[in-house]
């Protein structure tokens, strides 16, 4: 495992959790540029609701839409293709879609100014704080996205950016292990919250993957331990999880990726932590012929569950059409069809569990893998860390990835 990880991003400055001032004078120093903020972080948690502070104005009422290419940053494949040809179609314009990795090189690379694009997808509220702090992000103006009442009940007042001032949510999930059925896979290991150690089987030695995601991996191989606290500042419990990490890395050689979606379906792998999504949608990967019932999901009782957001940079240059998308993917009908490329459930009222596998949206295999209401208010939340202890979580990543 010799990927080269991104490191730490902050250096002190005053931080606010929850409402409650924490003195570390944490200067959110731009990566490359040199610029500095002053805006606070801000951080919230399911206990502690916040308001963000509020960079600059949502843009006016009653614009007209921009023309030319909007520019939409987002994660491989979480788009359909089909999608963006119809709002291209209907509004006239072109989308160009650039791709990141990981939410942390999606912040470096917009805080250097590298990249300027006019519409995030896929940032979660582990780095909503960030963002806002380095005063990347401009208030939304919900009288452009009429079909925000199609959205979860839930996520319109969320509690990681009250009054939802600059984020509207796209799709929701959770964490478990996609396997393949069809593999000798042991499934007698899943149950309650045993089934994580299944990674830890030599038996699966170089068909097996982790997510390239430092506080994914490293929360599960928390839950393994039975911490079942995904934002911990316990420094021994941290390196605990990391110790075990280490030796994960030494019995299977995990491949540390975001593509299990596409590998497992393909055959290449066998067995991997991933989000719920992934195996939704690795049955768009499967070859041609192939069942859906060679993808499996096993979904923990205590784990995390989480929900991507549409954002809008204040760099953007076409804000209203920007907008325009927003709302065209709360459309019901639109968010079943982007469903069925993407694979990962729209964060839609109408579009239930039932619905999709109704819908025919969802294979009746695959339905252990949906996050029911209940599901998703049972899980854990993933929240922006204060500065140094997520300097102890990425100093645990850098040990794990490099060996």
């Amino acid at each position: 495992m010799t990927r080269r990880l991104s490191r730490r991003e902050f250096v002190s400055r005053s931080l606010v959790v929850g409402g409650g001032s924490i003195a570390l004078a944490h200067l959110l120093s731009a990566c490359g540029g040199g610029n500095e903020s002053t805006t606070q972080l801000v951080i919230g948690t399911p206990d502690a609701p916040v308001t963000l502070p509020t960079v600059g104005e949502p843009i006016a009422d009653g614009l007209p839409l921009e023309s030319g290419t909007l520019q939409i940053y987002n994660y491989a494949d979480y788009l359909n293709p089909e999608t963006i040809a119809a709002f291209e179609a209907a509004f006239g314009v072109k989308v160009t879609v650039s791709i990141y990795d990981t939410e942390e090189v999606a912040l470096s690379k917009m805080r250097s100014g590298s990249i300027k694009p006019d519409l995030v997808l896929g940032l979660t509220d582990s780095v909503l704080a960030r963002f806002v702090a380095a005063e990347l992000l401009q208030p939304l103006n919900r009288g452009y996205i009429g079909n925000f009442e199609n959205v979860i009940a839930g996520l319109r007042d969320p509690y990681y950016d009250l009054g939802a001032q600059y984020t509207i949510p796209y799709v929701i999930y959770g964490n478990g292990i996609g396997y393949r059925t069809d593999r000798d896979i042991d499934t007698s290991v899943f149950v309650g919250n045993e089934g994580w150690s299944a990674l830890w089987n030599p038996a699966y030695a170089g068909r097996l993957a982790v997510l390239d995601s430092y506080r994914d991996t490293i929360s599960m191989a928390l839950f393994r331990a039975g911490v079942f606290d995904p934002n911990t500042s316990d420094a021994s419990a941290l390196s605990t999880a990391v110790d075990d990490l280490v030796e994960l890395a030494t019995l299977t050689n995990p491949k540390i990726d975001i593509l299990s979606y596409q590998e497992i379906a393909g055959g290449g792998r066998d067995i991997a932590l991933c989000w719920s999504g992934d195996m939704l949608a690795g049955v768009g990967y499967l070859p041609e012929g192939e069942s859906p019932d060679v993808l499996g999901f096993w979904y923990p009782e205590v784990t995390p569950t989480a929900n991507d957001f549409f954002s809008i940079p204040r760099a953007s240059t076409k804000p209203v059409l920007a907008h325009a998308f927003i709302n065209y993917l709360l459309d019901t009908e639109v968010a079943l069809g982007n469903q069925a490329y993407v694979g990962y459930q729209p964060a839609l009222e109408a579009l239930t569990a039932e619905a999709l596998v109704n819908a025919g949206a969802i294979p009746e295999s695959l339905v252990g893998a949906l996050v029911t209401p209940e599901r998703y208010s049972a899980g854990k939340r993933l929240v922006s860390l204060a500065p140094d202890v997520d300097a102890l979580w990425l100093d645990g990543w850098t040990r794990f990835t490099t060996g």
